[in-house]
């Protein structure tokens, strides 16, 4: 009876101690999956930011080559409009010049 008790109690020591390494077991097992699952959805999230960061990265390129095509027009415009100013005034100045040489020659 005495080796009963002991081989039981010895049975029910080495089902304690699997029931607790099992359970050490588990435990990592849950640790490893749950940081795995942690580590897809960091992983998930830093890729949305990149798609979000590239996205608004072309918006603000697109807009910023609308930009200086929209000022490279305006600007060959307004050399346009200065080119016809200076030639408007050259033509002035050439024809008060004419009448000025004309007046000269006319005094004579």
């Amino acid at each position: 009876m005495k080796d009963e008790i002991i081989t039981l109690i010895l049975q029910a020591e080495r089902e304690y101690h699997d029931a607790v390494k099992n359970a050490v077991n588990e435990a990592e097992n849950y640790a490893n999956e749950s940081k795995m699952r942690q580590d897809a959805d960091l992983e998930a999230m830093e890729s949305e930011w990149r798609r979000s960061e590239e996205a608004e990265n072309d918006k603000f390129q697109k807009s910023l080559h609308e930009d200086e095509r929209k000022m490279i027009a305006e600007m060959a415009q307004k050399m346009e409009q200065l080119r016809k100013s200076q030639k408007e005034k050259m033509d002035s100045i050439s024809e008060r010049l004419k009448e000025e040489v004309l007046s000269l020659y006319g005094d004579r």
